[in-house]
């Protein structure tokens, strides 16, 4: 028999929101487009080996992000925070390599960075409603 005082399960599951999902799902079909499309061109997979390491530790970032993604998708309360950090450093790539290409006088109008700015802002906001979900829990427990 379970104890009626005791405090209610932590759920593993995220808030629903289609939008985030929706945000989610384009980051990981892009992010394993760009993989399969870079490794199927020949000349694009000559170059490869030749890239310095900070794209390699982009490429990790986003890769990541894209796993991390699908359990965003899947609701999976465990993926929140990961999403979070990783959309960053991955915004803050975008917008780096963005400066960099602007400074050349090329002027580019990037999606990436554009998906992973919505993405944070939906996460942040699934942040704020699983805190204030866990305080309410809290609260109601103690009080």
């Amino acid at each position: 028999m379970t104890d009626p005082i005791s405090p209610p399960s932590r759920s593993s599951a995220l808030p629903r929101d289609t939008f985030r999902s929706v945000i989610a799902g384009l980051v990981t079909v892009l992010t394993i487009y760009g993989w399969v499309d870079a490794l199927g061109r020949t000349p694009d997979r000559r170059a490869i080996p030749g890239e310095p390491r900070l794209w390699w530790i982009e490429q990790l970032v986003s890769l990541a992000l894209a796993i991390v993604c699908i359990g965003v998708i899947f609701r999976k309360r465990w993926s929140l925070t990961p999403a979070f950090w990783l959309a960053v450093y991955s915004l803050v790539f975008d917008i780096v390599r963005w400066v960099f290409f602007f400074r050349e006088g090329e002027f580019r109008i990037l999606v990436a960075p554009l998906l992973y700015a919505l993405l944070l802002w939906r996460l942040w906001i699934t942040r704020k409603q699983v805190s204030a979900a866990e305080d309410g829990a809290i609260v109601e427990t103690t009080g």
